[in-house]
């Protein structure tokens, strides 16, 4: 009889070690909070700001002796706050009056005031094609404040919470094509709502695509590549809750404002209530609710894996492709294209994925109309074909010598020798390598999103940025990797049976045990 032994699945552990996390936070009593701001001047309290915000120079001019902390984005803060990873968060109060109003728990917003507030404002890039773009924004939103409708707009998004987006008429006879940056990661500025990209900045940038007469292009960013994506002439310019900072205002150049906003500090609430293992398993419920079924957003996770898996396929083959041709062109020791290869392999390896993709986007196809998906797509295959090269070249060195020798005796030509002989020995030491490297890509492509790509894990973080809730969609997107990568692998070992006769694949070892 055969059995199969497998470990159990290191998801499995994670999510039961998770789970056990989160029933000892129900049982366990919540510390004591800040409540004033003078509890945040002290030593050892560390406040968290978003980098490259304006935020940083208050908390350290208002709080000195504070520790600094950057926080990735709203959703990864407000986290870290709730579960006491940080003191507090300084930043857009009506960021977090509206998180709260949505349902997040354990925090609150402290009444004092702090700042002058912040001020946001349409950023424009320094390679935009479309003439006076900066006096045209400025003329248009002069015009919208005049008529009251700037105003009706700050009404409806910002106080009224009306996540409805308007119908607004677009250019029947489009002189320009505006394409408008933006994160769709801070509501109600710049968010999702059913499906649509919605909020106030895009209301904003589709009312003067209408007001211009230019059709209009979204493209999305984190707030870490948007404005180098303006500045390497991506975007014509940028509508995404921006603020005015004397950085940014060194890069590109800014409209007239379009709202000012306040700054909050948010803290852990130590008024909230625990209501201990059934609380957690309610709150469980309602976050599944949340994250998949509330607006179809389930939707956005099969369209993240759809981006996902097509960057990955289509970088699979056509890294084993190009990978498979190099070795072939540098297999007789030709000593140009063996240095050549070999100064591409070592600048590939050598770079860090994400600065590479970056560099691909933003300089070397910056004045292109490559897509965000192409250009991950070449650089993905672009690993993939040096990984292959290298697993190829150790792969037939494990082939003696005297098989290409024992071939050549037998009257083949070297292309036979090599195809017939020499390849087929050398896959067998290749494959369990390939389907590593594949598992490697597919969780390597989590990282596209630096380049304008809605992948799956961008589409994770832009859940999470409306429901503010970590635990299903970074789960979910957790197993969706698994899978992916399985059914990949087990595709690949259905290739390796048929294209290998009696090589049985490694995906299908097992261990025999004696029946009785």
């Amino acid at each position: 009889m055969k059995l199969s032994r497998r470990p159990i699945s290191i998801l499995t552990i994670a999510m039961l070690l998770a789970l056990a996390a989160g029933l000892l936070a129900a049982c366990s009593p919540k510390d004591e909070s800040i409540t004033s701001l003078d509890q945040l001047n002290q030593p050892g309290v560390q406040i968290g700001v978003s980098a490259d915000a304006p935020e940083y120079s208050l908390v350290e001019q208002e709080f000195p002796q504070a520790e600094i902390v950057f926080t990735k984005d709203l959703m990864a803060a407000y986290t870290s706050v709730d579960q006491g990873k940080i003191d507090a968060f300084v930043g857009n109060k009506l960021n977090m009056e509206l998180a709260i109003y949505n349902g997040l728990k354990g925090v609150r917003v402290l009444d004092e005031p702090i700042g002058k507030g912040n001020i946001g404002a349409a950023a424009i890039s320094p390679s935009t094609k479309i003439p006076n773009l900066t006096g045209q924004i400025n003329e248009f939103l002069k015009q919208a404040e005049s008529d009251g409708t700037i105003a009706d707009m700050r009404e409806r998004w910002m106080v009224k919470h009306d996540m409805a987006m308007p119908d607004i008429p677009e250019a029947t006879d489009p002189k320009f094509h505006l394409v408008v940056g933006t994160t769709g990661l801070s509501e109600p500025f710049t968010c999702y709502v059913n499906g649509e990209l919605s909020g106030y900045d895009v209301e904003l940038a589709k009312r003067f695509a209408s007001w211009l007469g230019a059709s209009i292009e979204f493209k999305m960013y984190d707030y870490e590549g948007i404005v180098p994506a303006a500045q390497g002439g991506d975007v014509d310019c940028i509508f995404a809750n921006l603020y005015v900072t004397p950085e940014r205002q060194q890069a590109l150049e800014f409209s007239d404002p379009t709202y000012t906003v306040e700054i909050g500090v948010m803290v852990k609430d130590a008024r909230s209530e625990n209501d201990g293992i059934a609380g957690f398993f309610a709150s469980l419920q309602e976050s599944f609710e949340k994250t998949f079924i509330r607006e179809d957003r389930w939707k956005l996770f099969a369209e993240g894996i759809g981006t996902t898996l097509l960057i990955t396929v289509l970088s699979i083959l056509f890294g084993t492709l190009i990978g498979f041709a190099v070795f072939m062109a540098c297999r007789k020791g030709n000593r140009v294209a063996n240095a050549i290869t070999r100064f591409c392999v070592w600048l590939i390896e050598g770079m860090p994925v994400v600065v590479l993709l970056m560099i691909l986007y933003y300089i070397v196809f910056g004045q292109t109309n490559l897509s965000g998906v192409a250009v991950s797509v070449i650089a993905f295959t672009l690993i993939f074909a040096a990984a292959v090269f290298n697993m190829l070249k150790t792969g037939v060195a494990a082939v003696g010598p005297g098989q290409m020798e024992a071939a050549y005796s037998l009257g083949y030509t070297d292309g036979q020798a090599f195809f017939k002989t020499i390849l087929p020995q050398a896959l067998r030491h290749v494959m369990p390598s390939y389907k590593v490297q594949i598992k490697s890509l597919i969780k390597g492509t989590a990282v596209v999103g630096y380049v304008a790509v809605q992948d799956l894990t961008k589409m994770g973080d832009i859940v999470r940025s409306r429901t503010y809730e970590a635990f299903f969609p970074l789960i979910a997107i957790a197993v969706i990797y698994f899978i992916l990568a399985a059914i990949l692998i087990w595709i690949v070992n259905k290739i390796e049976v048929r294209a290998l006769p009696g090589h049985r694949s490694s995906g299908d070892d097992h261990e025999e045990v004696p029946g009785k």
